[in-house]
């Protein structure tokens, strides 16, 4: 198992590469900038983590309002506010594709498929390396998230992949309690970390708010042997926190980037973050893939 994981990491960027030579970029860059009106993008697992991303690239890009949201939402929440959705699917054909989809709204799915649907819009990126044999989404969620950067950076694939390269980490493994210290601007860096840790049963992730983590949620570290990992966008604000979590926790693990436009940097902060759970892998003995 513990070489499906290697070979995983090992083709993460040819993949990313491999991708941009083979899709339409053109394409999809063209019907992302026709998205005018309010938009809600969704996907589940390592999918949900590309719809985090999603949202703010339009958000940012397009300047409307985005949401990400988990297909079940669609059932309960009021969509009338909203004129496009988009669902971010590796397969393009699971049930949350189809929660996402059973509206009025104008759609778009984001995947390695396509399918004969005149009511939707493929925006299909295509690989040629072979598929990705894996439990946790590896390529299935950088190569998306990939290609929405490209977006937003108008085309600077050089940049991206630039930013695609390996992480060594070393901290003391032995708590099982990892609080991660996040926000808007790490939110889909965030967002694998917690997907990841639970659903390859690597360790318990506790998501903080870096500013609500100042309104009682100090507690928790104090009566609970818990490792830390802070996303640090070196604000004066999270150098006071640094400083001030030394004493609550076992190890503080500090991920940053020198990118400073935030949606640059989170991208940059996702692929640390998945180096960050390789190396938790291994030291656990387990496979991610």
């Amino acid at each position: 198992m513990e070489k499906n994981m290697k070979i995983n990491f090992e083709y993460l960027k040819r993949r990313v590469e491999d991708a941009f030579d083979k899709t339409d970029l053109e394409f999809i860059r063209r019907n992302l900038l026709e998205l005018k009106k309010p938009t809600i993008v969704s996907g589940v697992g390592g999918s949900s983590v590309v719809s985090t991303f999603g949202a703010k690239i339009i958000n940012q890009k397009n300047h409307i309002i985005t949401q990400s949201s988990e297909p079940r939402d669609f059932i309960y929440q009021n969509l009338s506010g909203f004129k496009n959705v988009i669902s971010c699917s590796y397969s393009g054909k699971n049930y949350g594709v189809d929660l996402s989809f059973a509206n009025d709204l104008k759609k778009y799915l984001l995947s390695n498929n396509s399918f004969d649907n005149s009511d939707v819009t493929y925006l299909e990126y295509k690989t040629t390396i072979d598929k990705e044999r894996s439990f946790i989404s590896l390529g299935a969620t950088l190569i998306p998230i990939s290609i929405l950067l490209d977006y937003y950076l108008d085309g600077n694939a050089n940049r991206i992949l630039e930013l695609i390269e390996p992480t060594t980490f070393t901290f003391d493994t032995e708590s099982d309690i990892y609080e991660i210290f996040s926000g808007y601007d790490t939110s889909t860096s965030a967002k694998y970390l917690e997907s990841t840790l639970v659903e390859s049963g690597l360790a318990i992730p506790i998501v903080h708010d870096k500013y609500s983590y100042c309104h009682g949620r100090s507690t928790l570290s104090t009566v609970q042997r818990s490792n830390a990992i802070y996303f640090n966008r070196e604000t004066d604000f999270d150098k006071m926190m640094l400083e001030e979590l030394k004493p609550y926790y076992n190890e503080i693990i500090v991920i940053s980037s020198p990118a400073k436009d935030q949606v640059e940097a989170d991208f940059h902060m996702l692929v640390q973050s998945m180096y960050l759970t390789k190396y938790l892998a291994e030291q656990r003995e387990k496979d991610l893939s």
